[in-house]
């Protein structure tokens, strides 16, 4: 019997060997999964592509393993309960007109068909506004001053028309300096008197969403544009100054003698 038992033993270890090397520890996979952290942020944009709107997802930690892991949605939907994300490499993102844009979705990260962790949060309160482009400055001579204009694909759009714009603006050589203006507009004047004369600039900016019902984050950076403000031209208004002062006393001189 003590042979036999042991026998037994042996022949049961070497089958749990066998079945482990041969991928069946898929209650393993998971409780291994459960350990890692499997947090993610997402955020949305709004009408990229017509009517479609884009939901873009990824993990927080970048050295997660995603390679079987799935991205679903549920809830706060049109016509269909749930949908799958597509990935593209770190990223996952689903691009659609099916959401509802009131109340909350539930999105889940999947592995093998089990939901690992969810979030419940609302499209319409994570929005990422498309980046400004297309920035411009004019320097107006006349009246000292440079005109700041650029562009937003949101003045087009039917959602997320109001946005707080973030313009920056910095010396080139100083790295880290940067000054900051927020305006609704597309449009800014920096004054001249207030810029260092002869030197070059970089400009930029960003968008971030500015109503109650769409919130979310800021855009990525506008490319930068440059300018270089005029070499300081107070002595040249001095002498202009004073000629035009003697052209008029040489002139009013003049009146008087001819009505004498």
């Amino acid at each position: 019997m003590t042979i036999l038992g042991t026998a037994l033993g042996m022949v049961f270890y070497l089958l749990q060997v066998v079945s482990g090397e041969s991928g069946y520890a898929q209650n393993g996979d998971f409780e291994d999964a459960e350990l890692d952290d499997y947090s993610f942020s997402c955020y949305s944009q709004l009408e990229v592509d017509g009517p479609q709107h884009l939901l873009s997802c990824a993990f927080e930690d970048p050295d997660v393993n995603s390679t079987n892991l799935e991205f679903e949605i549920c809830e706060g939907l049109l016509e269909v309960k749930c949908l799958n994300f597509s990935k593209l490499q770190e990223t996952y993102f689903i691009k659609t007109k099916k959401f509802l844009l009131i109340g909350d979705s539930t999105i889940c990260v999947k592995l093998g068909g089990k939901h690992i962790t969810c979030q419940k949060l609302n499209i319409v309160k994570r929005v990422k506004p498309e980046a400004p482009f297309d920035v411009k400055v004019i320097y107006r001579e006349e009246a000292n001053e440079f005109v700041v204009t650029f562009n937003t694909s949101h003045l087009q759009k039917k959602y997320v028309k109001d946005l707080l714009h973030e313009v920056v603006y910095r010396l080139e050589k100083n790295e880290n300096d940067w000054m900051h203006v927020n305006i609704s507009s597309t449009k800014l004047t920096l004054l001249q008197r207030k810029l260092q004369p002869n030197a070059m600039y970089e400009i930029k900016v960003r968008s971030i969403p500015n109503t109650n019902y769409f919130e979310g984050f800021w855009s990525e950076w506008s490319p930068s544009s440059h300018f270089r403000t005029p070499e300081n031209n107070s002595e040249l208004s001095l002498l202009y100054g004073l000629v035009s002062l003697t052209i008029r006393r040489l002139w009013n001189n003049c009146a008087r003698n001819q009505k004498r």
